[in-house]
């Protein structure tokens, strides 16, 4: 409003007798719709979510029923409910902190001494906190290992990617981080706002291809070749590290909340080898096969969620964060090319005519 414009000394000598008029102030230019708001504030009235444009019961995200895995076992409103489990008091959770960097010897002459007043009921030795480690419930199991039978590229034991993706929307450190249904977010100028990645156009025409109700869970890998020593061949490895869109960007590129899971380290092929595109492209396709094979028009993934409901959900690959080398191994272009668009003949890199990007 023009009002809240005016300084208070403005506002007073409107009320005064025989003040002076008001200077004109110019005309503003209208807001364009497509010029940036580097404020990105949201405004709740030009926001619209998925169930406002297509109803509750079509809306994405829905939930069919209750968690029935882990999150049923510790729940907040269980009688049994301790949020530090698998210790026994906040004290005991805030010592194994301190003791992550600490050597078997080191933990074990500190219990001994009673350097902590004796204050640790959970565990008395070195020994009996690794073992109580062992038996977290808030982790991946041995069975989400895969091991491939094909021995075309060495040996090849990688995780489950479906796993993996039930465990991080089941994750209950993320319980309050987590989005299920896209969003279209607008400043009070009507301007689009892009924060989090349900708020992109990808998630919103990806929705409607699948069925009513479904959970898009996008996946996000990331990959980059490791330099490991100078001998025996110059020997690399590719990490290769996904997580899901689903959890907000603060979380996820948070390294302390563990939000990206290791599926597999891929070895490379002795220096001077010529298949070595082919054989990462080979491993990546194994390792990814589940996302590959997934039909979004067939039954989803009933996936427990950390809100205590359950979903049916489609991981679908969405991203792939790399360096422009990995970008060129993921587009199968030859290095210096563009991995984003076809670039005219003739044309100089920057040139304002492109093609359309690459699917």
């Amino acid at each position: 409003m023009a009002i809240n414009k005016l300084s208070i000394n403005d506002l007073l000598l409107d009320n005064v007798p025989g003040a002076p008029a008001p200077e004109d102030t110019p005309n503003e230019e209208p807001i364009d719709p497509q010029q940036p708001d580097l404020t990105c504030t949201p405004d709740p009235t030009k926001t619209k979510a998925h169930r406002q444009v297509v109803g509750m019961e079509n809306a994405a995200g829905k939930a069919y029923g209750k968690a029935t895995g882990l999150y049923n076992k510790h729940r907040k409103y269980s009688e049994q409910w301790n949020p530090w489990h698998p210790f026994r008091s906040a004290h005991d959770f805030q010592q194994t902190q301190s003791f992550s960097q600490q050597t078997k010897t080191w933990i074990d002459q500190h219990l001994r001494r009673g350097l902590d007043n004796f204050k640790i009921e959970s565990f008395h030795s070195a020994d009996a906190l690794r073992k109580l480690l062992s038996e977290l419930d808030f982790r991946l199991d041995d069975d989400s290992w895969i091991e491939d039978d094909s021995r075309t590229f060495r040996e090849l034991y990688y995780r489950d990617t479906f796993k993996c993706t039930q465990f991080l929307l089941a994750h209950l450190p993320f319980q309050a981080h987590l989005d299920f249904e896209p969003v279209r977010l607008a400043d009070s100028e009507g301007r689009r706002i892009y924060n989090e990645m349900n708020t992109d156009d990808w998630w919103w025409d990806t929705q409607d291809q699948l069925p009513t109700g479904a959970t898009i869970v996008p996946v996000i890998c990331a990959s980059d070749k490791t330099h490991l020593t100078n001998f025996s061949g110059d020997q690399h490895v590719w990490p290769l590290n996904p997580t899901i869109g689903n959890i907000r960007k603060d979380i996820r590129r948070t390294h302390k909340k563990f939000s990206w899971i290791l599926v597999r380290l891929i070895t490379c092929p002795q220096k001077g080898a010529r298949n070595m595109d082919e054989a990462w492209r080979f491993a990546v396709g194994t390792v990814l096969s589940q996302l590959r094979h997934l039909d979004i028009t067939g039954p989803a993934l009933k996936c427990d969620c950390a809100d205590g409901f359950q979903r049916q959900c489609y991981p679908l690959l969405a991203a792939w964060v790399g360096d422009y080398p990995e970008q060129v191994v993921v587009a199968q272009v030859s290095y210096g090319s563009c991995p984003m668009c076809e670039i005219p003949k003739g044309a100089p890199m920057g040139h304002s005519t492109f093609q359309p990007l690459n699917n």
